[in-house]
């Protein structure tokens, strides 16, 4: 059985750097926001980094976030499930786009079935079909088809 295997590199979605900053995006899926009994809390996370909490829009120093533990823990939670949602969401549309990418290749002739395909790349540095470098034409065609931007890639390798 074949296996798709993805690498829609998302970078300013999870590695976008929010230190520094002040206020997070109204819609930043890197923070999230919570406001109990008057006060407003922010948590903003990346990657691995130390998070950034505000209290009341006011940045808790990293040497006193041992005085929110149980605050972070909770907000983290929320956005780290938050994150996983969305994070399923695109593995699915991306599955979706990787099995038009298929039908396109045996509709175009590039290769005779589905499964004859043994793997196929495709990044903004060109389109390779099972093992074979495809035209700057065909390349064109499916980078735009398939919206290719920035670090973006799609991948299949058969397992």
């Amino acid at each position: 059985m074949k296996t798709i295997i993805l690498s829609a590199i998302c970078a300013a979605w999870l590695c976008a750097s929010a230190h520094g900053q002040t206020a997070a995006k109204p819609n930043d899926p890197n923070s999230v926001s919570y406001t109990a009994d008057g006060t407003h809390y922010r948590l903003i996370c990346v990657g691995d980094k130390v998070p950034q909490l505000f209290v009341n829009n006011m940045e808790i120093p990293a040497a006193r976030l041992n005085d929110y533990t149980a605050m972070v823990a909770k907000l983290q939670a929320e956005l780290f499930a938050r994150q996983k949602t969305k994070a399923g969401k695109l593995s699915a549309e991306n599955e979706k786009q990787l099995n038009q990418i298929v039908n396109d290749l045996v509709a175009s002739k590039i290769v005779q079935s589905a499964g004859s395909l043994v793997s196929f790349r495709l990044d903004r540095g060109g389109f390779v079909v099972n093992g074979q470098k495809q035209s700057f034409a065909v390349f064109n065609r499916f980078r735009s088809k398939y919206a290719l931007t920035g670090d973006q890639v799609y991948s299949f390798n058969e397992k």
